[in-house]
């Protein structure tokens, strides 16, 4: 496995286990609007998985580490590089 399926396999794990979390707290029962915002958002996700599994892998990590470096200027929790909250 390469350093960059690497970051989309912590990536796409630490996805699935947000999502999880999100969707039993939210408790949205099946068509309201918060169960179509979040499947929504769970298959633009899957989709964005799906492109990066086939993307180059130097580019996922200039990227990943792009987004990174943006969200640490934001303040904004983010997932590192080395697959950890930061």
């Amino acid at each position: 496995m390469t350093r960059a399926s690497e970051h989309v396999a912590v990536m796409e794990a630490e996805l699935i286990r947000a999502f999880k979390v999100i969707r039993a707290g939210l408790d949205a029962a099946d068509d309201t609007p918060e169960d179509i915002a979040l499947a929504t958002l769970e298959t633009f996700t899957i989709l964005a998985l799906r492109v990066m599994k086939k993307t180059n892998p130097s580019r996922i990590v200039s990227e990943f580490r792009t987004v990174e470096i943006k969200a640490r200027l934001d303040g904004i929790p983010v997932l590192t590089t080395e697959g950890v909250p930061a």
